[in-house]
């Protein structure tokens, strides 16, 4: 990993956030969390709070969505769709994918890929796809994943396990206790693996 940018993702847990104490600490990107299942989230108004202040800080900002097993992945992608409303030169959104809720693994794989594909066909880019090593063993290491870029997280090491299908993260989530000028209390890190410039090629 020779060259890579510092960012964060946060949720209605960050609480209040001063952007451009963030984007002043070093930070350059940002994923926010703006809905979660298939029907309203309880905090999508944290999003639309905080959207457009981390684009004006000069963050490149966007949103993600967790992804809740047993319900229609194209109907979590529309329900995101409709809060997030990504805009051109946003960074791609993200799908969080990380707990069963009691479905099975070829469930979740199908309905996940469902999201993914869903979101990139309105967005006109290839989502982030977050999630462990661990949990994509755990669903069965689907396939058809592979080309969608990896937002890896796991902490305490000085490089990922990958899950089964990539040779390579594109971001990795490597804290979840991170202190960032501007928030108040912890917030999760992240590393992306490349250049400032080549960030921009994973922008909406």
């Amino acid at each position: 990993m020779s060259e890579t940018v510092n960012g964060i993702d946060a949720s209605h847990y960050q609480s209040s956030v001063d952007w451009g104490e963030v984007a002043g600490d070093g930070i350059d990107f940002v994923s926010i969390k703006a809905t979660q299942g298939s029907t309203p989230y309880s905090y999508s108004s944290y999003y639309t709070d905080n959207i457009q202040p981390a684009r004006s800080a000069g963050l490149i900002a966007g949103g993600f969505h967790f992804f809740t097993g047993g319900e229609s992945g194209k109907d979590q992608a529309n329900q995101f769709l409709s809060v997030a409303n990504p805009q051109r030169g946003d960074l791609l959104p993200m799908l969080d994918l990380e707990q069963t809720n009691g479905a099975g693994g070829s469930e979740i794989a199908q309905e996940a890929l469902s999201w993914l594909q869903t979101v990139e066909a309105a967005v006109g880019g290839k989502p982030f796809l977050y999630t462990t090593a661990s949990f994509f063993s755990q669903i069965g290491n689907p396939t058809g994943f592979e080309d969608y870029p990896l937002w890896v997280a796991e902490y305490g090491v000085t490089s990922p396990n990958l899950p089964q299908g990539w040779t390579e993260y594109t971001i990795w989530q490597h804290s979840e206790s991170g202190s960032v000028t501007g928030i108040s209390g912890a917030v999760d890190l992240d590393l992306f693996n490349g250049s400032k410039s080549h960030l921009k090629r994973f922008r909406v």
